[in-house]
């Protein structure tokens, strides 16, 4: 944070404020010029940070690629200077997934749904990439996530930006209002109406569950009176410094105050002329330090893992470079709709991919006709060129056009270039279950055979099924030869489990499932941690109660010398319950951490009062 002295320095001077400026006295103001060139300077050291990121990273990052893709737009829109060049071919690199249809079908990276696919087509389309057969496939599959109450879920766990499902529902009916398939317009209206009653009746708990809620709200079309209320309530939680903090407790920063200020502006049309948005204005232009930089601290307590891990991205601040990156594209975004109305900008990023028109109608056409294409001699083994992808790939999770295309001689067991089969693809959607236990009636292979290669990152049915909450289909896919113990490279990066996947997300019926099927409950990932580690850095207590009824070690010590109880002490964003939960069923709460610290000493250090209250401190 700037300190007075360097402001007096010269750093930001005080200067009067001009035109409607004027409109409310301030302690000192600034110029559009000056609001101007602070929101570039932020943007240099932005992309200053993108040059090198695919040179030590292999996927896009939301803090280094996907909001700061937003923020550029938002410059352009108000005349604010950025590198184009370098600009265009971050986004061509970030945005070369929506030209590749094998990859959108086979959902081969698979991830999160709800926020990492959400947040890149939200990107995607800041960058200009119009909708396309492959962005309506991302769509698609971020829809069939939704819950029947209308909310998405997210296996992440990095506050505040995504931990949240009011973020996850919020990002994900963006993503489907603006990319989903024309022929699905009346199921994505009725998406986004269960989605609205949803965020509606969610009780929000910081600055990024309520910039959520709201924005999330009006894209979806609420209640005039009822987006006033909540615009009411984030200005109260305005602090005497002019900023936003990310939850109580902690300090004002650039982050938390720049995405305030960005949904009071376009959810309630607040200006420069609002006092609030000024003194906001006033709180981003004298905290952003020399090199155009915000610092925001990160809320992940090491030694808690982080994805991906922390290198020198060219982003100052060290452990708190990612988030900090993040925050200042929320000040950018914030500044530029300070300088009043911009001008929409219709940038085009031509992700145009290789498709013929029998696939668009294997995906998104109905029954009747994908029987007129075969009728005129289309044949059923069609398959893409590039990757192999079958006409059956791109029928999945349709049990009906899977029932004729292999009426008519389509082989199950086909694979793509990937080694994915059409059981694969199926597994990858929620409430796919009957037509997995079709295809798998009619022959469909768990396993390749031995000898002829594996699945890309050695995916398995069982891993696609239990990230898809497809708990129904674990025993069936066990009983047909797939290994509910097997690893998969997530992203090629990360090799996993399908119980600490599940785990991840929540989903009992899956763990239970995975449970009754052989998977052990103190199951452990390559640094030691156990499922029940990974269910109190994610805040998941009624995972966790599961797997101690299933005789999980509450005492469990991994590689990191951490416990459940010491990761329980150390997040910020779960309540007391894991950690009542952990302590009855027998945490030691005198365990230490490598550096000697307890559970409840870690909670004291780091100010977690949820905590605090609830473990010794000795």
């Amino acid at each position: 944070m700037m300190t007075l002295s360097e402001r007096k320095r010269g750093t930001i001077a005080p200067m009067r404020v001009l035109g409607i400026f004027c409109a409310v006295s301030m302690a000192w103001g600034a110029t559009p010029d000056q609001i101007r060139t602070a929101a570039a300077n932020g943007l240099v050291i932005i992309q200053s940070s993108q040059k090198d990121w695919y040179v030590k990273q292999s996927c896009a990052s939301c803090h280094q690629q996907f909001l700061p893709a937003v923020a550029m737009a938002s410059a352009r829109e108000h005349g604010i200077p950025l590198d184009e060049a370098a600009a265009r071919t971050e986004a061509a690199k970030t945005s070369a997934i929506f030209a590749d249809l094998d990859r959108a079908v086979q959902y081969t990276y698979v991830i999160d749904p709800a926020l990492d696919d959400a947040q890149h087509l939200i990107a995607a389309y800041a960058a200009g990439v119009r909708p396309n057969l492959v962005t309506a496939v991302y769509a698609r599959h971020i829809a069939s996530h939704q819950l029947a109450d209308g909310h998405w879920i997210t296996g992440d766990a990095r506050p505040p930006q995504s931990y949240s499902n009011i973020t996850a529902t919020a990002t994900s009916l963006r993503a489907i209002q603006l990319y989903a398939h024309p022929s699905l317009a009346v199921e994505t209206k009725s998406r986004i109406e269960k989605a609205r009653a949803w965020l509606a009746s969610a009780t929000p708990r910081d600055t990024q569950e309520r910039v959520d809620q709201l924005t999330g709200l009006w894209r979806a079309g609420a209640d005039p009176a009822a987006l006033s209320k909540l615009v009411g309530e984030l200005k109260s939680r305005q602090r005497p410094d002019g900023g936003w903090n990310s939850r109580e407790g902690l300090a004002s920063e650039a982050y938390s105050t720049g995405q305030a200020l960005v949904a009071l502006n376009d959810v309630a049309g607040l200006r420069i002329s609002d006092a609030a948005v000024q003194r906001g204005v006033q709180f981003l232009l004298l905290t952003q330090a020399r090199d155009g930089s915000w610092h925001v601290a990160s809320r992940l307590r090491p030694p808690a893992p982080v994805s991906p891990k922390y290198f020198e991205s060219g982003y100052p601040y060290g452990h708190d470079q990612f988030i900090s990156a993040m925050g200042g594209s929320w000040a950018v975004m914030a500044l530029a709709r300070a300088l009043g109305p911009g001008q929409k900008k219709d940038v085009v990023t031509e992700e145009t991919p290789a498709t013929e028109p029998w696939m668009e109608t294997m995906l998104f056409g109905s029954l009747m006709e994908v029987r007129a294409l075969l009728d005129k001699k289309l044949d059923p083994n069609s398959a893409t060129k590039s990757g192999g992808t079958t006409a059956l790939m791109l029928a999945m999770p349709d049990m009906e056009k899977a029932k004729l295309l292999i009426e008519r001689g389509a082989k199950i067991n086909a694979r793509a270039k990937s080694r994915y089969s059409a059981l694969m693809v199926a597994a990858q959607y929620p409430g796919s279950t009957a037509t997995m236990k079709y295809l798998l009636s009619k022959g469909a292979e768990v396993r390749m055979a031995k000898g002829t290669g594996t699945p890309q990152f050695n995916a398995f049915p069982i891993m696609l099924a239990a990230i898809s909450r497809n708990a129904e289909m674990i025993r069936p896919l066990k009983d047909a030869g797939d290994d509910v113990n097997g690893t998969m490279r997530v992203l090629g990066l990360f090799p996993n489990t399908a119980l600490l996947q599940a785990v991840g997300f929540g989903d009992v019926a899956v763990i239970r499932a995975l449970l009754d099927a052989g998977a052990p409950a103190d199951q452990t990932d390559g640094d030691g941690i156990s499922a029940l580690g990974w269910a109190a850095i994610i805040d998941r207590t009624d995972a966790a109660g599961l797997l101690i009824e299933r005789g999980a070690n509450v005492n469990h010590v991994d590689t990191k010398g951490m416990t459940p109880l010491l990761y329980a002490a150390s997040i910020d964003f779960g309540d007391s319950a894991m950690i009542d939960l952990l302590l009855k069923a027998g945490a030691n709460p005198k365990v230490k951490t490598k550096e000697g610290l307890t559970a409840g000493q870690l909670a004291r250090k780091y100010g977690h009062t949820q905590a605090i209250k609830h473990i010794s401190t000795d």
